[in-house]
């Protein structure tokens, strides 16, 4: 068994400092680049993202047909509860005419990305929090993958966090006016992705539970999350030139290889 010390502060530094370092990265890109190009960078990952997450719900409990009963149904409850609930909390911030919306909400629509990005965490965070309270090493790295699992980790929770900045760079990138408020505001996302992460670390550690019921609710937030997401690909009033979405197509390439290069590092 780790300390609980041991475990959870290590586990908080290598969550919010590499989701800083990737939505710092993400937005010096994008003072760079138009919004969509980043855009395209970043739905690579989500779509990684999306996948992985639904395969930690266990695919909604699909395998079991019709017969899951109780279990399944709640399981199906927090995938809807999910994506209606921060559908709901942004039902006025034009969240399907996003031209609309740039530069208008100040920081609000890249927080709530940052929420529904983070709800997996409390799936990721209960089950390393469970792993480290009842794993018989006294090393926090033999426990989960030695080194390149820690490498893997770290790029995750370095190119999760792109999607938050891409929506910043395309939303809200006018909300600072200065390097010292841009760095606020990114400190500030970084922190609101990565504490469900630590509150399921917490729990999972003291308590016993089945992690996949969050992974399906954040399998339902991740869906708002895509939706503002694909705003900026699709803006009505720039749009891209036959030339610029093959540029976009390669970028989603990109982001996909990027992300599976990641996770080569704790598979096989």
């Amino acid at each position: 068994m780790l300390g609980f010390a041991e475990s959870f502060l290590p586990w908080t530094a290598s969550t919010l400092i590499p989701a800083f370092v990737g939505l710092l990265l993400i937005v010096l890109v994008g003072m760079k680049l138009q919004a969509r190009y980043v855009a395209a960078f970043a739905f690579g990952i989500l779509f990684w993202f999306f996948v992985d997450t639904i395969t930690g719900a266990a695919s909604l409990d699909v395998n079991s047909g019709f017969s899951g009963g109780l279990g399944q149904l709640a399981m199906i409850g927090l995938f809807v509860i999910g994506l209606l609930f921060f559908f709901s909390i942004d039902r006025n911030r034009n969240i399907f005419s996003p031209e609309l919306a740039i530069g208008k909400y100040g920081l609000a629509i890249p927080l709530l990305v940052a929420t529904a990005l983070g709800v997996h965490g409390l799936g990721e965070g209960a089950a390393f929090g469970g792993t480290a309270a009842l794993t018989t090493s006294t090393s926090l790295l033999d426990t989960f993958g030695g080194v390149s699992g820690g490498v893997a980790y770290v790029l995750h929770k370095a190119l999760e966090p792109m999607i938050i900045g891409a929506c910043y760079c395309a939303y809200s990138i006018q909300h600072a006016k200065t390097t010292t408020v841009r760095l606020r505001d990114l400190a500030i996302l970084s922190i609101i992705f990565t504490i469900p992460s630590l509150i399921g670390a917490a729990s999972g550690y003291y308590l016993t539970y089945d992690s996949s019921y969050f992974y399906a609710l954040g399998t339902g937030t991740a869906i708002y999350a895509a939706v503002r997401l694909f705003g900026p690909m699709f803006n009505k009033a720039n749009p891209a030139s036959s030339k610029e979405s093959m540029t976009m197509a390669v970028l989603i390439t990109l982001g996909l290889l990027t992300i599976y290069f990641a996770a080569l590092f704790h598979s096989g």
